[in-house]
């Protein structure tokens, strides 16, 4: 780096704050900023910024915060059904209301599979495709498959029976094989994630009305490399 360029870069750090990155690929953010002066929204059934009782209401106001570079997510009372995972993010903290926030997962659908899903594909053509909607977290799998062959994904498009997700399929997922798609999901997950927070959240599987979905990923709650999580009352 030439003289130059380092007298532009330290004129910037004294101008407007040195910005670090906790983990490679991590968002900035800038250093000591106090919790109070980070960004904050609310969501619920009623007074609140983004008003909804579902995961749509919840992902949206965490990809807000997310998408500032972090801050707070406050939870109304209340019972919210979820029809896919509260997706985190990274440097945002979710906090409801000590015994009052219950995200209750929403009652599966199941179907086989009318055409083989292949290594890699992004879509599923389904037997029985009631209860499978956009925006539905949905698990697809086959009877030799298991652990991370099993794809968790999100269903982003639909044509009759055949759905567009958002994550390629892990392994061959074949007829002969009992190849099923269900809409079962961890109800919270996190991938690659550094500065998260969960407070005071009840989590309900709803395990009578759902479908089994083996391995880590079936839990309440799944992160992957989630660095320094804090869970506080859930």
């Amino acid at each position: 780096m030439t003289l130059r360029r380092c007298l532009l870069l330290l004129s910037y750090v004294i101008t407007h704050g040195l910005l670090i990155a906790d983990q490679p690929g991590q968002l900035p953010h800038k250093m000591h900023t106090p919790m109070s002066d980070l960004p904050s929204i609310t969501v619920g059934a009623g007074d609140a910024t983004i008003i909804g009782k579902d995961d749509r209401a919840l992902q949206a106001a965490v990809d807000y915060i997310g998408n500032l570079g972090g801050g707070t997510v406050h939870i109304g009372a209340g019972e919210y059904l979820m029809h896919d995972s509260l997706h985190l993010r990274p440097h945002v903290r979710v906090v409801g209301v000590s015994g009052s926030i219950i995200l209750k997962k929403a009652k599966s659908s199941r179907s086989l599979l009318l055409i083989d899903g292949d290594f890699g594909e992004e879509q599923i053509t389904l037997k029985g495709p009631t209860g499978f909607e956009i925006g539905h977290g949905v698990t697809v799998t086959d009877n030799n498959a298991g652990g991370f062959h099993t794809v968790v994904a999100r269903i982003t498009g639909k044509r009759g029976n055949t759905f567009s997700i958002d994550k390629p399929l892990n392994a061959d997922c074949m007829i002969a094989n009992g190849a099923y798609a269900a809409t079962t999901f961890p109800v919270i997950s996190g991938y690659e994630l550094v500065g998260v927070e969960l407070q005071n959240l009840t989590i309900d599987g709803n395990k009578e009305n759902n479908d089994y979905l083996n391995g880590c990923r079936g839990g309440g709650i799944f992160l992957y490399r989630g660095f320094g999580t804090v869970i506080d009352g859930c």
